[in-house]
């Protein structure tokens, strides 16, 4: 599969600290059977977590040839996790901040605690301007832990749907788990990443989460989430094969 959510570049936002650490979590995803993943560090309006397209573009190219000389079979593309803010359709269409893989989807972060005001309305602003997005680890929120079948009004909107494979697991506590497998179960999921932020804690895997997801809907059902990866990115998934 492609990870569509990773945090892979270093010194850049909360993930690794140096090239040698992103080296070693390409070698723990390729080892996890990821093929390739997007790298998204976090982009949030007014803090210091707001990196240039120049500067994420350019750390993509750099890793890419790190990998190369490495031996390490694996491919990145640029991409952003952006924090959800009222001037996002801006943003986007002045290239001040970038979709996955340069293409036409938007990752935005869903805050934990409750979900901003107008985010309908951001989803649709965006998609009157060819612009589709996905939502970032819903099943951590507290919102859609509490009402799972709230996820369907961004889903009506053309959302796609992403969790991260360790809330699967019980990482993220019981609610983000129970959460995640309802989204699964009732058709709502479309996308598991890994949301990687390190060799140690949060690591670039997703197979133990896709086992525990085989469990409750079947092989047939997975295997399209993990083809999804590559559709969002207009792949086909043989050529990585």
């Amino acid at each position: 599969m492609i990870d569509l959510h990773c945090h892979l570049l270093p010194n850049i936002d909360d993930g690794p600290k140096s090239w040698e650490e992103s080296l070693e979590m390409a070698s723990i995803a390729v080892q996890d059977g990821i093929k390739g993943a997007v790298t998204t560090p976090h982009w949030i309006q007014g803090t210091n977590w707001e990196p240039e397209v120049s500067t994420v573009k350019e750390k993509v190219n750099e890793f890419n040839l790190k990998l190369v000389s490495a031996g390490i079979d694996f491919k990145v593309y640029p991409g952003m996790e952006i924090g959800i803010t009222t001037n996002l359709v801006e943003f986007v269409s002045s290239d001040r901040i970038l979709t996955l893989a340069e293409g036409e989807y938007l990752l935005l972060e869903i805050p934990f605690y409750s979900l901003p005001y107008g985010l309908e309305e951001i989803i649709d602003s965006l998609r009157k301007i060819d612009k589709k997005v996905i939502l970032a680890h819903p099943e951590r929120g507290k919102e859609f832990q509490e009402n799972p079948s709230r996820i369907l009004d961004f889903k009506e909107l053309g959302a796609l749907v992403q969790i991260t494979a360790g809330s699967l697991c019980g990482d993220f506590g019981d609610k983000a788990k129970r959460c995640a497998l309802d989204f699964a179960k009732s058709g709502f999921l479309d996308i598991v990443s890994s949301d990687a932020h390190s060799t140690r804690r949060r690591r670039p895997v997703v197979s133990t989460g896709l086992r525990i997801l085989e469990d409750e809907i079947g092989s047939d059902k997975v295997n399209e989430i993990i083809k999804n990866s590559y559709n969002v990115l207009g792949l086909a998934s043989s050529s990585y094969k």
